[in-house]
């Protein structure tokens, strides 16, 4: 799981995953290939990508914490991460 992790710093550092509001933003542009939710996020939050994930057909992942997801990408808590890059996607699908 730490090299998941790691993967997901350096894909944010070469703009292949988006994190927060831009996730939900770019789901309606049809960016996204696959969504990673925190297993701590707010019920609300869940609800909200969940349903969203379902409207427009993208898988969605509910795997690490929000302090994990944060420190792997160098910020503080992360709830969601949106994936851009298809190679990466088929990586985090093989959890």
């Amino acid at each position: 799981m730490t090299n998941l992790l790691n993967t997901l710093g350096l894909a944010y550092k070469s703009k292949r995953i988006l994190i927060g509001e831009d996730v939900a933003n770019s789901l309606i542009k049809k960016k996204i290939v696959l969504i990673i939710l925190a297993k701590d996020a707010s019920e609300k939050t869940k609800k909200r990508y969940l349903n969203k994930a379902n409207f427009y057909q993208i898988p969605i992942k509910i795997v690490f914490l929000k302090e994990e997801l944060g420190r792997a990408l160098g910020k503080g808590l992360v709830s969601v991460v949106g994936i851009k890059d298809e190679a990466l996607k088929n990586k985090f699908e093989k959890i």
